[in-house]
C-alpha cells in the first residue's frame, strides 16, 4: 500500500527537538490520605513544548513525602507516580515541583439497558489529561471501586462490550453508571466536532518533482450527538478523479471502500463521544476540490511546501496566522458547499519534495514517526502522537501546530 512519508510533515510542524546538555532538579511532595507514599516510585520525562520526548527519563522514590530528582534540562516535565496499583501524572509548565494529592475514590456501576449489572466487564480509569490510571473489572453485583486517585480530578470510565466502546464520567469521591445501551448505526447523529481544532483538516503532501501531482491527508473528528454509541459507516468526500489509497479510524489504519458518495469507512464512537476519521488520497491534478458533506463550523488546509499567498483559492478562504502555512475557511463551511484550490505554480522556493515512488508513495511511514515512537519508548509515560505514519501523524503534527502545547490522549 502506498503511503506518505510523515518525516516531511514531522520536520515541517513539529519543534526541533532539544538536545539535553545540562540538568535540571525536578521535586514534589505525594501525599496519600490516611496513609504514606514512602516508596512510591517516581518517573520524570522531559519533554518538549509540543510534549514529544526530550531526553532521558529520570527515576527516583518517594521519601516519606517528599521526592527529588536531577533530570535533562526541558521546556516541560511529565511527572509519573506508582502507588498500589495506581499511576498518576503530573505535567509541569514553567515550574520544576509537582503535588499530587491521593485523597480521592471512585466508584462505578456498569449495567445493560434495563438496568442489570453486568459482572466481568474490563474497565479502564482515564485521567483528564488522557492517561491510563489503573484497569478493573467489574464484580458479581457490576461494581468497581479505585483509590486512591487526585482529589481535585474528573476522571473517565471506559469500557468496550461486544465491540462497541462506552463510557461514563466521574469526579473524586463521586460514583458514576455505565449503562451499556444498544448502539444506533444512524449517520445523522455524527457533526463535525466544534469542540476540536481543527476538526476538519486537509494535509497537501507536494510532489517529488515538478512534473508530479500532490497528495491529500484528509482528517475529520466526528462528535456522536446521540445517547448510545454509533455503530457504522461513515461516508468522506473526495473528489471524484482523486485516487485513495489509506484509510484510518482513531489512529489506526482501517480498511476502506469507494463509493460513489466518496470513501466509506467502519467506524464507532461512544455515546456523546467522538471518533477521528481518515482517508488519504492522490489529487488527478494540481487543483483540489473539496465538498463537506457536514456543516463544519472551520475548515483547515495545511499546505507545507507551498507559498499559501500564491494560491489562487476559493473566496470562502484566507490565508491562516499559524506556525505552519496554511488556508483556513473565512467563517463556517456549510454542508455542500466547496473549498478550491489551484496549486500549480505554487511552490515554495527550497521545498523539501517527498522521495521517489511516486507522489507520497513507496516510503517507509516508520521513518517519519521516530519523534511519535520516542514518546512511548517508556509505557505510559507520555502518551504516543497518533501513531499511524500517514494519517496520524500528519493529523497530530496539524493539532499541535494550531492547538497549542497539549496531550493527545491513549484512545485505547
Amino acid at each position: 500500500m502506498k503511503r506518505v512519508l510523515a518525516a516531511l510533515v514531522v520536520l515541517g510542524c513539529l519543534a526541533t527537538v532539544p538536545t539535553a546538555t545540562a540538568a535540571t532538579s525536578v521535586s514534589g511532595t505525594v501525599t496519600v490520605e490516611n496513609g504514606t507514599a514512602d516508596g512510591a516510585q517516581v518517573t520524570v520525562v522531559p519533554a518538549t513544548q509540543t510534549l514529544q520526548r526530550a531526553g532521558d527519563s529520570a527515576r527516583t522514590t518517594v521519601r516519606g513525602s517528599s521526592f527529588s530528582v536531577d533530570a535533562p534540562d526541558a521546556p516541560r516535565y511529565v511527572v509519573r507516580v506508582e502507588y498500589e496499583g495506581t499511576t498518576h501524572y503530573e505535567v509541569l509548565r514553567n515550574e520544576t515541583r509537582a503535588r499530587v494529592d491521593l485523597a480521592g475514590a471512585i466508584e462505578g456501576r456498569v449495567v445493560d439497558d434495563s438496568g442489570d449489572p453486568l459482572s466481568g466487564t474490563s474497565v479502564k480509569v482515564v485521567d483528564d489529561r488522557g492517561f491510563v490510571v489503573t484497569t478493573v473489572e467489574t464484580g458479581a453485583n457490576g461494581t468497581l471501586s479505585v483509590s486512591p486517585v487526585e482529589s481535585s480530578e474528573t476522571y473517565q470510565l471506559r469500557a468496550t462490550v461486544d465491540g462497541v466502546p462506552y463510557r461514563a464520567t466521574v469526579a473524586a469521591n463521586e460514583s458514576a453508571t455505565m449503562r451499556v445501551r444498544p448502539p444506533t448505526s444512524n449517520a445523522s447523529a455524527l457533526r463535525v466536532a466544534s469542540e476540536v481544532r481543527p476538526a476538519y483538516a486537509l494535509q497537501v503532501v507536494p510532489p517529488k518533482n515538478a512534473s508530479g501531482t500532490p497528495s491529500v491527508i484528509q482528517t475529520i473528528t466526528l462528535h456522536n450527538t446521540a445517547d448510545r454509541p454509533y455503530v457504522g459507516s461513515v461516508t468522506l468526500p473526495v473528489p471524484t478523479n482523486a485516487s485513495p489509497y489509506a484509510g484510518m479510524v482513531d489512529n489506526e489504519e482501517a480498511d476502506y471502500r469507494r463509493t460513489d458518495a466518496g470513501v466509506g469507512l467502519d467506524a464507532t464512537a461512544p455515546a456523546n463521544g467522538t471518533v477521528r476519521v481518515g482517508v488519504a488520497y492522490d489529487l488527478a491534478g494540481p487543483t483540489l476540490t473539496a465538498t463537506p458533506r457536514r456543516d463544519v463550523p472551520s475548515l483547515t488546509v495545511v499546505v507545507q511546501g507551498y507559498d499559501p499567498s500564491a494560491i489562487d483559492h476559493s473566496a470562502n478562504l484566507r490565508v491562516g496566522d499559524a506556525p505552519v502555512s496554511l488556508l483556513v475557511s473565512d467563517g463556517p463551511v456549510e454542508a455542500g458547499e466547496s473549498i478550491r484550490l489551484d496549486l500549480d505554480g505554487a511552490r515554495s522556493q527550497g521545498a523539501a519534495t517527498t522521495p521517489s515512488g511516486g507522489s507520497g508513495a513507496g516510503a517507509d511511514a516508520s521513518t517519519g514517526t521516530d519523534a511519535a515512537s520516542a514518546a512511548s519508548a517508556e509505557s505510559n509515560a507520555i502518551p504516543p502522537f497518533p501513531g499511524l505514519g500517514i494519517l496520524g501523524a500528519v493529523g497530530g503534527m496539524v493539532a499541535v501546530a494550531l492547538v497549542g502545547y497539549r496531550f493527545v490522549p491513549d484512545n485505547s
